[in-house]
């Protein structure tokens, strides 16, 4: 059974249609090397060459009292739209993550915001974190070494919202026809971390390769984001990491 034990090699076809909802224009933003960071499974190459890094975009959004207002088909772009601006307060991305977190647990909605690159956002919001824990008591010439409430806790709402995300998915993609192991998930037997580094090894995310002596300092038009697919072994740790985030034991 899938995700009873480490993640599994398991390739399914995903269809994607990229429709910016309406308050969005082309999004522009942080550059895109060309070469993958890493080979991309064959089945995504088509779907992932020609998107848009869903991070840092310079893009319109709509005020966070006219999304409530939209048809529920269109909220989850608005809503990552907030999250993917460069433009936006601290606050509005919490608030924004927030609603994300409670669309995601329904399977389709979850699809939608992997399908739309939400994990670009969520990666790039933890990696910051991680590179400042892994400084906390250390002598830094950063110009910002120190994890801000701010950051904290949109850490923590990135991590929620990819364990979330991880559960919708394998839930959508590895139980359909499959009684037994859907209920296994119903049940909660396969463990969280495991169905975290599932999504994360089936489903790539650009990653910033910005070359920096100072990864604080961070300049929207000029970062260079690349395509990455983690290997399972990669996948496995990041998951145990993003799993300790969401249990505030990071």
């Amino acid at each position: 059974l899938c995700n009873t034990g480490r993640p599994v090699d398991v390739t399914q076809s995903v269809k994607h249609t990229h429709r910016p909802s309406k308050p969005t224009t082309t999004p522009s933003g942080p550059h895109v090397d060309p070469a993958p960071s890493a080979p991309i499974k064959q089945h995504n190459n088509e779907r992932l060459r020609n998107k848009k890094v869903a991070c840092l975009r310079n893009v319109r959004i709509l005020p966070v009292a006219q999304i409530h207002g939209l048809d529920p088909s269109s909220q989850p772009r608005a809503w990552l739209d907030i999250v993917a601006s460069a433009n936006t307060s601290h606050q509005q991305k919490n608030e924004a993550m927030e609603e994300i977190l409670l669309l995601a647990k329904d399977k389709r909605r979850a699809k939608i915001f992997l399908d739309e690159g939400i994990l670009d956002s969520i990666i790039w919001t933890l990696s910051r974190y991680f590179e400042k824990v892994e400084v906390v008591g250390k002598q830094t010439d950063w110009a910002f070494p120190e994890i801000s409430p701010n950051e904290k806790v949109a850490a923590s709402l990135a991590a929620q919202c990819c364990v979330t995300l991880g559960k919708a998915h394998c839930a959508a993609i590895h139980t359909e026809g499959d009684l037994q192991l859907m209920s296994m998930y119903e049940r909660g037997t396969v463990p969280e971390e495991r169905q975290v580094a599932q999504m994360l090894y089936e489903v790539p995310h650009h990653t910033r390769i910005t070359k920096t002596n100072d990864p604080t300092i961070v300049e929207p038009s000029k970062e260079v984001f690349a395509l990455r697919q983690l290997s399972l072994v990669q996948a496995e740790e990041l998951a145990r990491s993003i799993k300790a985030v969401a249990d505030g034991k990071m």
